[in-house]
């Protein structure tokens, strides 16, 4: 996200007033101003083979929408709209983000494709710090494993159950993890909720659904800091 060594330095000097005046824990660390960012689709796969930056990336500041109508990139095909979107005020200290796609298929060399649709995350961050919450679904993922030489027949796709709650880890055979409902929260308070995170058996990573948002103090009530 944008102004990362101001939120950075926010945290450290959160952090140093709770060791001075004994007042301020690290975990009240904060934010200079509300931070938000979404994207559908990033990964890192196939031994570097594929590298998509975040995409569409909308971050606020300043915000707004930011769509594709389709992308096709290597091994990585979505045929619908990908939206991003963030929005935040900071007078109220507030932000907001999230990002959806109808349709994915991650297409894996050797291995197979997994067919994904109904993908959303969302974050809602209000002006206190570390108190942001967010959801994100999946509503179908299908793996279909690369067909073995004849005359072995094809296997049969395998379908995935997606767990309700929160981080939960599915393994699928072949093809590597996958994490539903990934959500952490860094040293400022700001909440990271992604729909899918997928590791493969090489250990790449590809992240379906990004919203990331941190509230901060309203700007009415807390001087206006600025960066050198």
């Amino acid at each position: 996200m944008r102004l990362r060594i101001g939120l950075r330095a926010c945290g450290m000097t959160a952090a140093l007033i709770g060791t001075t005046l004994g007042v301020v824990s690290p975990s009240q660390a904060c934010n200079m101003t509300p931070q938000a960012e979404a994207y559908v689709v990033s990964a890192q796969a196939l031994g570097g083979l594929v590298n998509v930056p975040p995409t569409p990336d909308s971050k606020f500041p300043p915000g707004g929408t930011k769509t594709l109508p389709t992308l096709n990139l290597g091994p990585i095909n979505v045929d619908a709209l990908l939206t991003a979107t963030t929005a935040g005020d900071p007078k109220a200290g507030t932000a907001s983000s999230s990002a959806t796609a109808a349709h994915l298929i991650l297409t894996i060399p050797l291995v197979g494709a997994l067919d994904i649709t109904g993908i959303k995350a969302t974050c809602t961050a209000p002006a206190t710090p570390g108190t942001a919450t967010g959801t994100s679904t999946i509503a179908t993922a299908v793996f279909t494993p690369v067909a073995p030489p004849a005359p072995l027949p094809p296997l049969p796709p395998v379908t995935i159950t997606i767990p309700t709650g929160v981080n939960q880890t599915v393994a699928v055979p072949a093809l590597g993890s996958i994490v539903f409902n990934k959500q952490t929260t860094d040293n400022d308070g700001n909440l990271t909720v992604e729909a899918a995170d997928i590791t493969l058996v090489g250990g790449q990573e590809v992240v379906l659904g990004y919203a990331e948002c941190g509230g901060a103090a309203p700007s009415t009530s807390s001087p206006q800091h600025h960066m050198h």
